[in-house]
């Protein structure tokens, strides 16, 4: 029985444990790359040692060349989200991410063959508009946003793509081969980079923090998200669920405040910024709950 109110505090706490990985990612000391390989190799372990487990073998060879694409687009949504952090701060880069609801607003509609819903468009712009304001004060990390908004575009790209996976597979089939196409992504970006010498390969080994960190960042902030996550998406539409997903910049700034400190002073700007975001979601919640009619 779908209830909607419930789904959407389950999306909270997804977004909860989500707000959680930018502030790993800028304590791990590996590089970003390393740590989105080891990343993903964890938790496509645990998601096969389930799909084998509950003999979910069904899945033609088209279907899984799909999956492991929309993976790499999240490996790669990884590099951008994690390095947009080091290359700033996680405030910023989890700010950055608020613009997956307005890409989308765009990019599901057009999937979909639909036209775009103007409240959606709205909402969305909101949300941009509330970011922008945060980044008046942030325009010496040019880079670092450029980084973190095409990891917002390929954030929005993954999630309008798994709702049509939800159709048809479940959440550890989805998962699991998704995740091994992150981790693919990321051993042939590697297997590049030493090749090129542009790395060594001394840059890919791991302190015991680092290891315990990793555990943490693959178990409580990738599978037990994720698989609850793609359930969701059998419920909400992928703009509902991107929208909430633009509470993880407070979520994490909060955090992040209260574990780097100074590093991640919030200014007035970003008080307003966020004040958007969150009158977004309130109307969001509205349209979506209260008045499901008004939704569709």
């Amino acid at each position: 029985m779908i209830n909607p109110k419930s789904d959407y505090l389950k999306l909270h706490g997804v977004v909860l444990l989500f707000s959680i990985t930018a502030i790993l990612g800028k304590l791990i000391s590996t590089s970003t790359v390393s740590m989105v390989l080891y990343r993903t190799l964890l938790a496509s372990l645990i998601f096969g040692g389930i799909f084998l487990y509950k003999g979910h073998t069904q899945v033609n060879k088209k279907d899984i060349l799909k999956l492991l694409s929309v993976g790499a687009i999240l490996g790669v949504h990884w590099f951008c989200f994690f390095g947009s952090a080091r290359l700033s701060t996680v405030s910023l880069s989890l700010v950055t991410m608020s613009t997956t609801a307005f890409f989308t607003s765009i990019i599901e509609p057009i999937s979909q063959k639909k036209s775009i819903q103007m409240k959606e468009l709205v909402l969305g712009l909101m949300v941009v508009f509330g970011m922008g304001i945060i980044f008046q004060f942030e325009q010496e990390h040019s880079l670092a946003i450029l980084v973190g908004l095409i990891g917002a575009i390929l954030a929005s790209i993954y999630s309008v793509a798994n709702v049509h996976f939800t159709k048809s597979h479940s959440s550890i089939t989805i998962n699991f081969f998704q995740l091994s196409g992150a981790f693919l992504i990321s051993l042939l970006v590697i297997v590049f980079r030493l090749n090129s010498g542009a790395i060594e390969m001394e840059s890919m080994n791991i302190t015991k923090i680092d290891a315990m960190y990793l555990i943490i960042l693959s178990l409580l902030c990738t599978v037990l998200p994720y698989l609850e996550l793609v359930r969701l998406l059998k419920t909400l539409s992928a703009f509902s669920v991107n929208l909430v997903i633009n509470m993880e910049p407070i979520y994490g700034i909060v955090l992040a405040w209260l574990v780097f400190g100074t590093e991640e002073k919030m200014t007035s700007g970003f008080y307003v910024g966020a004040g958007l975001i969150i009158l977004s979601l309130v109307l969001n919640h509205y349209w979506k709950v209260k008045k499901p009619s008004l939704a569709d």
